[in-house]
């Protein structure tokens, strides 16, 4: 008989480990962290250096959890989030990356991300549908299992390829000039906050433009 995941709202995916974000996700979280009146923490990820801007340039983040759970999770356990900005990578979950890999073509001043992903075991739906699951991987797809989860993930790889297409874009102009981490100090400039000096239609693109809009007039999403 086919089966479909389908999240059973158990919460446990938003207590487990700090939350990867891309830049933009990271903008728009801790926009409405100070409208929903939370605390919230962020840490670069990967990190490329811009030796003319002299700052580390971040293509990742991560969220830190508060008190052991993701700071947007209410006390009944739903996400605040639902219907005004969730993170791709809660919408695709349990469909997960297992690796991201930077891809940097210095002769050609490209940068591109590959990704692997793979099913969380965390979750309680996978671990019930376990022998499913492996007799569909057997078959080489879990495509029939995952719906919107697929979908968010394929999401997930559009907006990440598109933001770094935009930063080789401006390396080839000269804008930056990207090079081998030289481990020394230096500021860390958010990648989505760099490519909107120069791309002001950004938020449009990503289809963040409304949440940020309500923002900026003071209204709570």
């Amino acid at each position: 008989m086919k089966r479909v995941f389908q999240c059973s709202l158990c919460g446990l995916c938003c207590t487990k480990s700090p939350i990867s974000l891309l830049p933009y996700e990271e903008v728009v979280l801790r926009t409405l962290a100070v409208v929903y009146g939370v605390k919230y923490k962020s840490t670069p990820g990967y990190r490329v250096y811009d030796r003319i801007h002299r700052s580390y340039i971040a293509l990742s983040y991560t969220m830190e959890l508060i008190d052991g759970k993701c700071p947007f999770l209410s006390q009944d356990n739903r996400c605040t989030l639902h219907y005004v900005y969730k993170p791709l990578i809660c919408r695709s979950f349990p469909h997960v990356p297992r690796q991201v890999r930077y891809n940097i073509v210095w002769g050609l001043r490209v940068i591109y991300a590959s990704v692997e992903y793979g099913v969380s075991i965390e979750c309680p739906v996978v671990k019930r549908d376990k022998q499913y699951i492996e007799a569909l991987l057997a078959k080489g797809s879990l495509d029939e299992y995952l719906g919107s989860e697929k979908i968010a993930s394929l999401e997930m790889e559009k907006a990440r390829n598109t933001l770094l297409s935009l930063l080789s874009e401006l390396w080839r102009k000269g804008v930056v000039e990207l090079s081998e981490n030289p481990g020394i100090r230096a500021p860390v400039i958010n990648l989505y906050d760099l490519l909107r000096k120069y791309y002001p239609n950004l938020p449009y693109i990503l289809g963040i433009s409304r949440v940020l809009e309500r923002r900026e007039q003071g209204v709570r999403a």
